[in-house]
C-alpha cells in the first residue's frame, strides 16, 4: 500500500482510537510533555496506555518526567494502566525487521488490552531503532503505510516518534507522508497550512499564538487564488480575540466570495457571538 496522499496536522490531544500519527521531535521536554498530555487523555478513556521507549527509559524514569510535566501517572504506573516497556516488536539487531511480527503484535497488544477490562489500546513507539545499520528504509515506509487501516479496524491508537537528529530529510518526509496524521511538536502550538483551495488550522489560537495566528491567517487570505474551505476541525481552542481576527480578516474578502468554515458547535457559537452573521463572506458549517 501507497504512503498516505494527505497528512492532516494533530495536536496530540486530538488522538483518537483508530489514528496513526508522526511525531518529529528534535526537543526531549517537549516530547515527554506529549507523552503526558497523550498518556493522561488515554486513561481518562478507560484506554491501557504503552509507552516502547529506549532501554534508558525505565519505569521510574518516566513517573519522574511524567510528574515533571505536572502529571501524576505513577499510580497508573503502579497499576499497569500505563506501562513502560524497552523492547522493539518485529526488531532485532542481529536478523533485522520483521513487520509482519511487529503488525502482529499490535493486534495481539489490544486483544489483551479488550480482555483486561481496558476500553482500547494507544501506544507510543521510540523510532529510534530504524535509525540503525541495516534498517532497510524502504521496507520501514512501506510497513508505516500498512498501518493505518489495521489501526482503524482495530481501534488502536499510535504516535510513532522519530528523532529528527537520526534519521535523513528524505527519510523523514516520506515517513511523514506514510502517516495520515503529524503531530504538533509542542502542545498549545499553531498550524495554519493550505491545500490546494482548502485552509486549516490546528493547534491552539490563544495568547501565546496571536501573532502567528494574525500574520499566518492574513498572508493566506491575501495570497491568490482564495481558499474555498476553512477547516477547524483540528483546532483544539480559539479564544475570542482569535475569533474575532478571523471575521475581521473575512470581511475583507470580495464580498461575492464565500469561505465555507468547517467548525464545531462550540466554535461556531464563538464565531456567532463576535458576528459571524454580519460577515457576509462566512458560510458556517457545523459538525
Amino acid at each position: 500500500m501507497g504512503a498516505s496522499s494527505v497528512t492532516r496536522t494533530v495536536s496530540v490531544t486530538r488522538m483518537n482510537p483508530g489514528d496513526h500519527a508522526c511525531l518529529g521531535f528534535d526537543d526531549d521536554e517537549s516530547r515527554w510533555e506529549l507523552r503526558a498530555a497523550y498518556a493522561d487523555i488515554g486513561l481518562s478513556r478507560g484506554e491501557q496506555v504503552i509507552f516502547f521507549t529506549d532501554r534508558a527509559t525505565t519505569p521510574a524514569l518516566a513517573a519522574e518526567q511524567l510528574s515533571g510535566c505536572g502529571f501524576r501517572l505513577g499510580p497508573a504506573l503502579m497499576d499497569g494502566r500505563l506501562v513502560v516497556v524497552d523492547e522493539v516488536p518485529g526488531y532485532d539487531p542481529a536478523t533485522g525487521f520483521d513487520p509482519v511480527e511487529r503488525a502482529q503484535m499490535w493486534v495481539e497488544l489490544t486483544d489483551k488490552a479488550r480482555h483486561g477490562g481496558f476500553s482500547g489500546l494507544r501506544i507510543v513507539g521510540d523510532m529510534g531503532w530504524a535509525a540503525e545499520p541495516g534498517v532497510d528504509h524502504d521496507l520501514l515506509v512501506e510497513y508505516e503505510a500498512s498501518l493505518s487501516p489495521l489501526f482503524a479496524e482495530i481501534g488502536f491508537t499510535a504516535v510513532c516518534e522519530y528523532d529528527l537528529r537520526k534519521f535523513d530529510e528524505g527519510v523523514l518526509g516520506r515517513i511523514h507522508r506514510a502517516h495520515p496524521k503529524r503531530v504538533l511538536r509542542r502542545l498549545g502550538a499553531l498550524e495554519v497550512t493550505r491545500t490546494g483551495t482548502e485552509l486549516r488550522i490546528a493547534g491552539d489560537v490563544d495568547i501565546a499564538t496571536h501573532a502567528e495566528f494574525d500574520s499566518a491567517l492574513a498572508h493566506a487570505l491575501a495570497a491568490p487564488g482564495l481558499p474555498r474551505v476553512l477547516d477547524l476541525s483540528e483546532l483544539c481552542f480559539m479564544d475570542i480575540r482569535g475569533a474575532s481576527t478571523l471575521l475581521r480578516l473575512a470581511s475583507r474578502l470580495p464580498r461575492d466570495h464565500r469561505l465555507a468554515v468547517r467548525c464545531s458547535p462550540a466554535q461556531g457559537k464563538v464565531l456567532r457571538l463576535c458576528g459571524a452573521a454580519e460577515t457576509s463572506q462566512l458560510v458556517l458549517g457545523e459538525g
